[in-house]
């Protein structure tokens, strides 16, 4: 995956033609395609309106197409175009118009000019902020600095009895806390370190106290109003106070509690959030971080949602509800800015140099809002304002024109201004690769390597992809890839019938969630990364509410929240294929979904072109006998000739996972029937392939290259945001090839 990243930068390369043997070939299968099949599929394979209004595209290889001809074609005389008639004309229209190749050579497609998505102008804005501020490092140590005070009155802190790392902020007196020598009468808490928030969204933090507590978020300065206040107690009475706000995921953020507890009978504090698509709960030890961060710009300004009509986001729409949310955005971003802007331009209201170090700051922070160097123009115009508006009000207008300029809020514009082809290249080179990998802006070490021009070879950019590929911001960025990919973004509620399934409740499907990203970010960031291990491995992420539910044996040292990787007992695993968090998004209420299922697997892990069905018919349980099996429903409800032209493909696919339920639990009967997972397989290049369950489908995936096409395309769209043949046809070729070795 590393390597693919860095290869986008690697374009241009010519495609070799066809050999002169092929093209005479396909002129004569040209002579014969105008004469037996233009009447019905036009000249180019536009189709023609009363005959067959479908063009004539598809990724069906060119042995599939001479077989389809062979047999069906012309409609009216099927004699007519056979054996190696049907091969010229397969190769003619292959290559005249059918293909991708051939389509992108008719319609180029060319890159879009792209604005920020809402991601990206949210990280970008939290990352300038951050480059005056500095970067926090996460350690690999988890859990938040600890402090035990015993009190004196109104002294909190008289005595310190402790200080250690504590997996997560809780305490109970009455249970076996270790801290020796601690007054139970008067004592103090002190909770610090960083929260490192999953992904981006709402999130609620509750506190749970009969004491006195104090939640601070994204800053450690006491004097700053906390985000959940619960310092006054009521007569030792056991308060729940909740607060909720907006973070942003792969950045750390500054976390601090205070908790007191004086002359008082029960002592103890339960902390507790609720982050996006997940439960109440305590923080996880691996979303906390004992250092100490820096505070990070959060921009909760409300933004419409980006288009993602071509099956992936991209920031191609403009409209006014865009323009007023990129503009507030600007002013709360400008706020924040000016609430710590002698901080950040490193000066103070009595410094002599002030206006000039504002000037300076001002200049900075629009050549990094842009992307690139100012020219001396934008300089003076910098420094006009200065002579007209003062320190402030200078300095508010500049961060204005900054967020609101076309180069931020259209990063791959242009970095030319004086028309060379070279100059600025290191520039677009240093942008491209942090909207790539962080959905970002350049960092400082990116701009120091393109001001000095060291991105101007592969290894250089190599080097720094493999640096920030490191970075949460990536992690963050290719775990949201994932969600797409699995479509998990589409399956908010995976909750079932609780008499068919019980103890399949919210507490587990979070659960399963989290161990359906543990698993990915296994496969993506451990020394043995491999694409393979997605699909091949039988180990599941299991902590001891999965393990109980699905009958594994966990290891003996594993504690309660922790999570470890296990064979379940069925030893029929196929890694993403048989997660029980996938399985369970793509079944009913009651039973699995071999349809669903595989649609799902056949577009976007196996790479088929599916057509929309000729029409719609909706699965209705009550239509079907209850001795029936779900193979057989299935079976019988697309048995027809018009459903079968996909379906050929989709239930095969579907039925080699019946062995696991609605739930992800392996089975091997239903309705009292012996549960048959086998059928033929139609691969993309007409060869017919036994599939007896859902290891063979994993072998499938692992072998294609249709899959391998398929996820680098995803990929791809997930992290550029244009089509891959805007780059060139051959590209998805060198990408291939770049992806299999």
């Amino acid at each position: 995956m590393r390597q693919f990243v860095i290869i986008l930068f690697i374009t241009g390369l010519s495609i070799v033609s066809d050999k002169l043997a092929a093209a005479d070939f396909a002129a004569k299968g040209k002579v014969i395609y105008k004469e037996h099949c233009i009447s019905c599929h036009g000249e180019n394979g536009e189709g023609v309106a009363d005959e067959y209004d479908e063009a004539l595209v598809g990724t069906s290889s060119i042995e599939k197409l001479t077989r389809i001809i062979h047999k069906t074609m012309p409609e009216d005389d099927d004699e007519l175009v056979i054996d190696e008639d049907a091969k010229a004309v397969a190769q003619y229209i292959y290559h005249a118009f059918y293909s991708p190749e051939a389509q992108a050579k008719i319609k180029p497609v060319r890159k879009a000019l792209l604005r920020r998505t809402q991601h990206q102008h949210r990280n970008s804005i939290a990352d300038l902020v951050t480059s005056f501020r500095g970067h926090s490092p996460i350690p690999k140590q988890h859990g938040l600095t600890t402090n035990y005070f015993n009190a004196e009155k109104m002294n909190k802190q008289k005595q310190k009895l402790l200080t250690r790392i504590e997996p997560t902020p809780s305490f109970n007196l009455a249970n076996n806390h270790g801290v020796k020598k601690i007054n139970p009468k008067a004592f103090s808490i002190h909770w610090q370190g960083a929260l490192l928030p999953p992904e981006t969204g709402t999130y609620h933090f509750r506190i749970t106290t009969p004491n006195g507590a104090r939640f601070f978020l994204n800053t450690y300065d006491k004097k700053k109003t906390a985000l959940i206040d619960a310092w006054v107690s009521s007569k030792n009475t056991m308060r729940i106070s909740v607060e909720s706000t907006f973070l942003i995921g792969g950045h750390a953020i500054p976390m601090m509690i205070e908790y007191t507890s004086f002359q008082e009978k029960k002592s103890s504090i339960l902390i507790e959030w609720k982050p996006p698509h997940g439960i109440w709960e305590k923080i996880p030890q691996r979303f906390l971080a004992p250092i100490n961060a820096k505070e990070v710009a959060i921009i909760n300004t409300p933004f419409p949602a980006d288009d993602a009509s071509l099956g992936y986001e991209r920031g191609s729409t403009i409209s006014k509800q865009w323009s007023v949310a990129s503009a507030n955005a600007a002013i709360q971003a400008s706020s924040i800015i000016l609430n710590h802007l002698d901080q950040l331009a490193k000066t103070n209201p009595k410094d002599k140099q002030r206006t000039i170090k504002l000037s300076k700051f001002c200049e900075q922070f629009t050549a990094r809002a842009h992307g690139r160097p100012l020219t001396a123009d934008q300089k003076q115009k910098i420094h006009k304002l200065f002579m007209q508006h003062g320190p402030e009000g200078a300095t508010q207008r500049c961060l204005m024109l900054a967020l609101t300029s076309p180069y931020f809020l259209y990063p791959e514009l242009s970095h030319r201004t004086d028309g060379s082809q070279s100059k600025h290249d290191a520039w677009a080179i240093a942008t491209h690769l942090a909207l790539t990998i962080w959905d970002s802006v350049p960092d400082n070490q990116l701009r120091q390597a393109a001001s000095k021009g060291h991105l101007v070879n592969p290894q250089q950019v190599s080097a720094q992809a493999q640096r920030m590929l490191k970075d949460p911001r990536a992690h963050h960025k290719l775990r949201r890839f994932f969600h797409e990919w699995l479509n998990l973004s589409e399956k908010e509620d995976l909750r079932k019938d609780p008499k068919l399934f019980p103890g399949f409740n919210a507490r587990l499907i979070a659960d399963l969630r989290s161990s359906l990203n543990l698993f990915v970010a296994d496969v993506l960031w451990s020394d043995n990364s491999d694409y393979r291990k997605l699909f091949l491995t039988q180990e599941v992420h299991m902590n001891p509410r999965i393990a109980a539910f699905y009958k594994t044996k966990l290891p003996e040292h594993l504690k309660n929240e922790q999570f470890a990787p296990v064979v379940t007992p069925d030893h029929h695993r196929a890694g993403i294929l048989t997660h029980p968090y996938v399985l369970s998004a793509f079944s009913y209420h009651k039973q699995t979904s071999p349809i669903h299922r595989g649609v799902y697997l056949s577009r976007n892990v196996l790479g088929r072109f599916l057509k929309p069905p000729p029409k719609a018919t909706e699965f209705k349980d009550s239509d079907f006998k209850p001795h029936q099996t779900m193979r057989e429903k299935v079976t019988e409800l697309t048995k027809d000739h018009s459903c079968m032209a996909c379906h050929e493909i989709i239930n095969p696919i579907g039925f080699s996972l019946e062995n696991y339920d609605a739930v992800g639990r392996f089975r091997t009967r239903e309705k009292n029937k012996p549960i048959n997972t086998e059928s033929d397989y139609i691969t993309d290049d007409d060869r017919k392939v036994r599939i007896k369950g859902a290891q063979d489908l994993a072998r499938l995936a692992v072998e294609s290259p249709g899959a391998h096409r398929a996820f680098i395309k995803h990929l791809f769209h997930h992290l550029i945001q244009q089509p891959v043949p805007a780059y060139g046809y051959s590209t998805m070729d060198r990408l291939h090839e770049s992806f299999k070795t």
